[in-house]
């Protein structure tokens, strides 16, 4: 009898929640004030004015069929397992914990290999810029050297040309 009691109570907590949509259902389709409106083989509106906010909800007493029901759980699958049945399940286990075992031994090949790739194409990269910065080392290196010879070989012909006008002045002073 408490089953049946607490299931309904819970049906009809379910049905006021289902009551506003209701009355705008009710406000919006029928206009008649009477009008009874069923809903199920237990509950029934009764609209009592046209704005939907004035109705009657009226609950079928529980019939005495509801403390009867039970609730059934689903069918359970046989539970005597033979051996041959359990062997069979452990096989497939051992073959889905080797198969992920092998994808996960895959995956990580994979990134070992991509980690590889990643780190020979940084070394090239660090090669190609040493050798460039190298190249452009050594070109300044030979500007410099090219502009210290000429530097030199301009002090060289300014102190021929310093000496030929000091002995030239001497020569002019004799005579």
């Amino acid at each position: 009898m408490f089953f049946s009691l607490s299931l309904s109570i819970q049906a009809l907590k379910e049905k006021f929640t289902e009551l506003s949509l209701i009355s705008l259902l009710c406000s919006c389709m029928h206009n008649d004030k009477d009008e009874v409106i069923k809903y199920g083989a237990d509950m029934q509106v009764k609209q009592l004015d046209k704005s939907g906010k004035a109705f009657e909800v009226v609950i079928k007493p529980p019939s005495k069929d509801a403390s009867e029901v039970k609730l059934s759980s689903p069918p359970r699958s046989p539970t005597c397992l033979d051996a041959k049945t359990i062997q069979e399940k452990l096989e497939k286990a051992e073959e889905r914990r080797k198969s992920m075992e092998a994808e996960t031994l895959k995956k990580l090949a994979k990134e070992r290999e991509h980690q590889t790739e990643v780190l020979s194409k940084a070394a090239e990269v660090e090669a190609a810029f040493a050798k460039k910065a190298q190249e452009e080392l050594k070109k300044k290196q030979e500007l410099y050297e090219q502009n210290q010879q000429a530097q030199r070989q301009a002090k060289i012909e300014r102190l021929k040309e310093m000496e030929k006008h000091a002995e030239e002045v001497r020569r002019n002073k004799k005579e």
